[in-house]
């Protein structure tokens, strides 16, 4: 088999979205303020310069913390607490300890700060025991920058409002690079609702080849509880990243496991795996309906939902070359209305492409007579080249309906995780390479187009590769006690 990959001309996403939306198709959750006006500066446009995408700038300070003290001379807390907006706090290339465990909450009020670490493997903060207030809170009006770090056993707690971000509290931006949010926990109790697990962000918040991964938000007093993994009223924007085992619980009702956002997302080269709500178990996306998300070379597999098992999209969506399959809505129905296994979209146009949205499983249905995707009244869907067995809302022409013949979800080589196509699998050489993606969603080396053209969804077939893992990582799964 003669397998290539032509140099593909990049597209501004922009571009993308407008050329497939024909036109716009919600509600926001408010962030409480936790500052008096004069506590927070104006958000300026020079300091995200400076500070960028975590680099800081030629009139930045770089400070160093040189041991693994709470507080005091060389400790983290001193050199953040020393910091102006736009400079950045990192690890000292020769700190010989590894975790640092914060006695009481890391509060900060700077415009911008940059915290870094020497890696994810290398460089853990946690809270001490019976720390309940969280772990990290960013005060200030502009951007968080978290490099090179794992974040976990942070816990907030709340009786007397809601409790936001276990980890990751952040009035505006919060940006993760390189990084590991895992094992928080954000707790309403009383009346008091529980939001964003792992983080909580005002304004948009980003991950750049990090892991949300097996973290709580949970209501105790019959409130809801939001976004298990992170919860960003601005937005998320999602590239080479996983979201995985995290839950949003409730006795009254949860969503979003993964992920809750009251603003449009950005995907690329990520998953969505192992997460669980009431509602909307990979993620609950409910952006401004003139807003536009797009998701693109993306698995969302595993996730479990009383209603939607993997994904509610509101408002515009674009979806290209991505795979939603293996998710569970034990209902299979909302307000009289059936609901997709896998993927529900608002009303309004949506564009799907080269993408398989099959092998969800919902309500008493068994696999092959489940409905995978569902949609408000009013959605149109436009698109081509996908493979979509049972839906809703009436498919592009050519569509594959047929059963799909994935293998189960693993690593495939990868350190995100993919559903590797059989030979015989129909989606093979059956799909369309989006605009700009060289690679597949697991990266270099895996091409994207292989073959005469590229297989439908976000794992490219290549017959000539013998793939392994490589990797000690597993993928992350809910406790059986949960």
């Amino acid at each position: 088999m003669n397998r290539s990959n032509p140099p593909l001309r990049r597209l501004p996403l922009a571009s993308l979205i407008l050329a497939l939306l024909a036109g716009p198709s919600a509600a926001a959750d408010e962030a409480a303020s936790v500052l008096p006006a004069t506590a927070v500066s104006t958000h300026a446009a020079d300091a995200l310069t400076r500070i960028g995408n975590g680099v800081a700038g030629p009139t930045a300070t770089v400070r160093f913390y040189t041991n693994c003290d709470d507080d005091g001379l060389g400790s983290l807390r001193q050199a953040v607490n020393a910091s102006a907006s736009g400079d950045s706090v990192r690890a000292s290339p020769t700190l010989s300890c590894s975790t640092i465990t914060l006695q009481s909450p890391l509060i900060f009020a700077q415009a911008d700060l940059d915290i870094r670490g020497l890696g994810a493997e290398r460089t853990r903060i946690t809270a001490a025991s019976g720390v309940e207030d969280g772990l990290i809170r960013h005060l200030g009006s502009g951007r968080l920058n978290l490099q090179f770090l794992t974040l976990t056993g942070g816990q907030k707690y709340r009786s007397d409002r809601q409790a936001q971000g276990g980890c990751v509290y952040g009035a505006n931006e919060v940006a993760i690079n390189s990084s590991r949010i895992t094992g928080c926990t954000a707790k309403g109790t009383g009346s008091q609702q529980g939001v964003g697990g792992g983080v909580f962000s005002a304004g948009l918040t980003s991950l750049r080849l990090s892991e949300v991964s097996g973290n709580l938000a949970t209501s105790t007093g019959g409130n809801y509880a939001s976004g298990g993994g992170l919860y960003a009223v601005g937005g998320v924007d999602m590239d080479r990243s996983v979201i995985a085992a995290n839950v949003a619980d409730s006795t009254s009702n949860s969503w979003g496991g993964g992920f809750t956002t009251a603003g449009a997302v950005t995907i690329v080269n990520s998953a969505i795996v192992n997460n669980r709500a009431r509602t909307s178990g990979g993620a609950h996306i409910h952006p401004p309906a003139s807003s536009a998300s797009a998701i693109t070379n993306t698995t969302v597999s595993g996730n479990s939902a009383l209603r939607v098992g993997g994904l509610t999209c509101g408002g515009p969506t674009v979806i290209a070359s991505s795979t939603i399959t293996a998710n569970t809505s034990t209902d299979g129905m909302s307000g009289g209305r059936i609901i997709g296994g896998g993927l529900d979209l608002g009303s309004g146009s949506h564009a799907i492409t080269s993408t398989i949205i099959s092998g969800n499983l919902a309500g008493s249905a068994d696999i092959a007579g489940s409905i995978n995707l569902s949609a408000s009244s009013g959605a149109v869907l436009a698109g081509s080249r996908d493979h979509i067995s049972g839906s809703t809302l009436a498919l592009p022409s050519g569509t594959l309906t047929t059963a799909a013949q994935m293998l189960p979800l693993a690593l495939n080589g990868a350190s995100r995780p993919t559903h590797a196509l059989r030979a015989t699998d129909p989606d093979v050489d059956a799909g369309s390479a989006p605009a700009g993606q060289t690679y597949d969603q697991r990266g270099f080396p895996f091409l994207r187009t292989v073959g005469s053209q590229a297989d439908i969804g976000a794992f490219e077939l290549d017959p000539d590769r013998l793939f392994s893992d490589g990797f000690d990582a597993s993928i992350p799964t809910l406790p059986e006690a949960l």
